[in-house]
């Protein structure tokens, strides 16, 4: 991009998404980003402005790949906004665009094996389940393969809760291992669905926090704004394993915030990388104190919300959802979110741990494709953010940046002692321990790793350097 260019789909923005959004071109947007009056989950966040994105948006979060289609290829061509625009919504980021909708007797199914799962009794709850899934018309697996991807994704969501729920059985047992397949037809049509979807069928936090949601006084299919997006106190989970249960609900809340105030992240990201190809150094300075407001609005609101998740209910969720043992290994874990794939890849966050990098690996494989691709093309965009901070010598946007690094890495801080309590006695990546002492030492040990090499993106003395191939291969990037 030719220095002094303007930069496409950037030169506008929603100025108070959460109170009243005016679009207003990005140059006029004030220095002084407000508070706004309302709290959510006890917390007032900052009022953050959204970058309009141009593109045409798909309708599904997964889509499989065409056959001998470059999604990173195709990307860099676009750059980062335009790309950005073909995945995600100026008011919505990466969740949906408008409010997920489950009606249908497999929906129904899912809710009424939540209150049988509940009660513990493993044995009865299956002979229940095998009972009911017999009475459903087998006629179901036909018409689901003529849905839309949308339908079926939306099909695909129950399916994986009851599958689990069979699988698992007791929500108090311990974590079951080996395989499973449902009573036909739902055995089937879990199967054909996935298989119309693109993705792996099983639990992950892709469908926990991003697709399994309901918002009180927002009907199913209803586009949804910013303020229906943030107002983080409004959600509840489509489908409960505990229903009413007040840490199951924060769980989910902890997830769905981050994505929910992360939303401003992807667009300013995205700005601040065409900002550093122009040297348009005025310009990512206020792309990186945007991007510094949305990880402290993330930040707040989860410091207030992980120590409310009851260790137990963690556990009984989380734990047993990370399917051991099984032909894929299931795992439902924060490093599958956008908003921390967008963070790793924008600061050139290098993993160096091998846990971690293991991990990662484990984790993406349930990432959509083309999500990978983005992000892969975020971290090889030139200049790379810390490196046009070093090559330029400019004060203000190296205070900007190492804003953003700095809390970054205090988020992670925090996770690390936050989330170390909650998680002891078990793990959401997938992997067998000897012992719960040894899950939680590995867990601090990883993490005080990954808070080491966040911590390292701040220092702008030198350049950005590619990271390990292990962990290249730890993001999707193929030798």
């Amino acid at each position: 991009m030719i220095p002094g260019e303007i930069m496409p789909h950037a030169n506008m923005a929603l100025a108070h998404p959460l109170t009243a959004p005016d679009v207003v071109p990005i140059a006029e947007l004030g220095p002084e980003l407000p508070q706004v009056d309302e709290p959510v989950c006890g917390v007032r966040p900052i009022e953050v402005p959204l970058v309009v994105l141009g593109g045409e948006r798909r309708e599904t979060l997964f889509a499989r790949t065409l056959p001998g289609h470059d999604d990173a290829s195709r990307f860099r061509a676009m750059g980062p906004l335009r790309a950005l625009g073909t995945l995600a919504s100026t008011r919505t980021g990466f969740l949906p665009a408008h409010a997920p909708d489950f009606r249908g007797p497999v929906a129904d199914l899912c809710r009424a094996a939540a209150a049988q799962y509940v009660q513990g009794h493993a044995a009865g709850f299956r002979e229940w389940c095998e009972g009911r899934a017999a009475s459903l018309e087998q006629d179901l697996v036909r018409r689901a393969g003529t849905l839309p991807a949308s339908g079926a994704e939306r099909l695909m969501v129950p399916l994986i809760y009851l599958n689990h729920m069979w699988r698992q059985g007791d929500p108090n047992a311990d974590v079951a291992t080996g395989p499973s397949r449902m009573p036909e037809p739902l055995g089937s049509l879990l199967e054909t669905v996935a298989g119309a979807v693109g993705t792996i069928p099983r639990f992950n936090q892709i469908v926990m926090t991003m697709l399994a949601f309901e918002l009180d006084g927002v009907s199913g299919g209803a586009e949804l704004s910013h303020r229906d997006v943030a107002a983080v106190d409004r959600m509840r989970p489509a489908f409960w394993l505990n229903e009413g249960d007040r840490s199951e609900l924060e769980l989910y809340q902890a997830f769905y915030a981050v994505e929910a105030l992360g939303v401003p992240l992807y667009g300013w990201g995205c700005h601040a990388l065409e900002c550093a190809a122009a040297d348009d150094r005025a310009g990512g300075a206020r792309a990186l104190r945007m991007v510094q407001a949305v990880i402290r609005n993330v930040y707040m609101i989860t410091k207030r919300l992980i120590p409310r998740i009851d260790a137990d209910e963690f556990r009984r969720i989380q734990v047993t959802c990370g399917w051991v043992e099984d032909e894929v290994t299931g795992v439902a874990s924060g490093y599958q979110l956008p908003f921390m794939l967008m963070l790793d890849s924008l600061f050139h966050v290098n993993y160096s741990h091998p846990g971690v990098i293991a991990a990662r690996a484990n984790n993406l494989r349930f990432v959509p494709e083309d999500w990978k691709a983005f992000f892969r093309m975020v971290y090889d965009a030139r200049p790379a953010l810390r490196t046009w901070v070093h090559e330029s010598g400019d004060g203000p946007l190296a205070e900007a940046y190492r804003s953003c690094t700095n809390l970054f890495t205090l988020f992670r801080t925090m996770h690390r002692h936050l989330g170390g309590q909650v998680l002891k006695g078990g793990t959401t990546t997938g992997r067998v321990f000897d012992s719960a002492e040894a899950n939680y030492e590995q867990f601090m040990s990883e993490m005080a790793g990954l808070v080491d090499d966040t911590a390292a993106t701040g220092d702008v003395s030198h350049p950005a350097a590619p990271d390990s191939p292990p962990a290249a291969a730890s993001r999707g990037v193929r030798p």
